[in-house]
């Protein structure tokens, strides 16, 4: 694997001790990655796009299933649950993707050169926050892109616990390969399949302080739970996968995710279309 970066601009590079971890468990944590200052930042333009006070695709904005089913009354950022693609119509969320240490440690898993298909902003409203089944998230990415491995950062803007709704993860689960994911019975947001044969008994939780992140690999089975508490529970997810990865033929009425420029080369004959810079409004009407 190549990594042809100096050690100046490598100094958030993974551990021994963190190599070993990520092949036995199939991820790592490492806390006060980002200050409470940072975090702020996106917290106050996640906000305000809610607030209609900056502009966003209406279409990627999502609202919490149990609001938009009628069960609950909620509003503004307590009715919420995701904002996506965001880092592609938001600079200082793509500033955040491209931040060196989170994509460093990345550099040792996957090679130099990389690329970003989702970034996601995540709120969890207090006693409403739904959490979401086992599953991998390599099962969704499988239709969309041929890879090796990709590799899922989730970044806590609030501390994250068992009582809010923390990530569970079942370590070791990306040795399983990709299992079989199938529809769920009852209310919950519309994109998550649960994987079959995961079992709750063998998660661990993972808690983490604000401005901590956890590395995983996407074929690690992970879950997390409602929110049973009167906090937040927001976290910032970015998806990263090497440039040699190759786009599955799109089907007829597939949509077709951005890809976003992070670091070293981008093999555009491979994978079209890569932005460098956000995009503007208009091309997602």
């Amino acid at each position: 694997m190549g990594k042809n970066t100096s050690p100046l601009e490598r100094k958030f590079a993974l551990t021994p001790d963190e190599q070993s971890s990520w092949e036995e468990n199939g991820y790592i944590v490492r806390y006060d990655v980002f200050t409470e200052e940072e975090n702020d930042i996106l917290r106050r333009i996640a906000d305000d796009i809610v607030d209609g006070k900056r502009p966003f695709p209406t279409e990627k904005i999502q609202q919490n299933a149990l609001v938009i089913d009628g069960k609950v009354e909620a509003s503004g950022i307590h009715a919420m649950h995701k904002i996506y693609h965001v880092s592609c119509y938001c600079p200082e969320f793509l500033a955040r993707v491209r931040d060196r240490r989170l994509t460093d440690p990345i550099v040792d898993l996957i090679g130099p050169n990389l690329l970003s298909q989702g970034n996601l902003y995540i709120w969890k409203a207090p006693t409403i926050g739904l959490g979401f089944p086992w599953h991998q998230d390599k099962w969704y990415f499988n239709w969309q892109y041929k890879t090796d491995m990709t590799v899922g950062t989730w970044t806590a803007i609030d501390a994250a616990d068992v009582d809010n709704g923390c990530l569970y993860v079942i370590p070791g689960s990306h040795k399983y390969g990709v299992l079989d994911h199938e529809d769920l019975e009852g209310s919950q947001q519309a994109e998550f399949k649960v994987a079959r044969d995961a079992k709750d008994e063998d998660g661990v939780p993972v808690e983490v302080p604000a401005g901590g992140v956890v590395w995983f690999n996407n074929q690690l089975l992970h879950k997390s739970t409602h929110n049973h508490s009167d906090r937040f529970r927001r976290c910032n997810v970015a998806h990263y996968m090497s440039a040699n990865a190759e786009r599955v033929l799109k089907k007829q009425g597939q949509n077709v995710n951005p890809v976003m420029w992070v670091r070293g080369d981008a093999y555009s004959e491979k994978m079209e279309p890569i932005y460098r810079d956000v995009l503007p409004i208009s091309e997602s009407d």
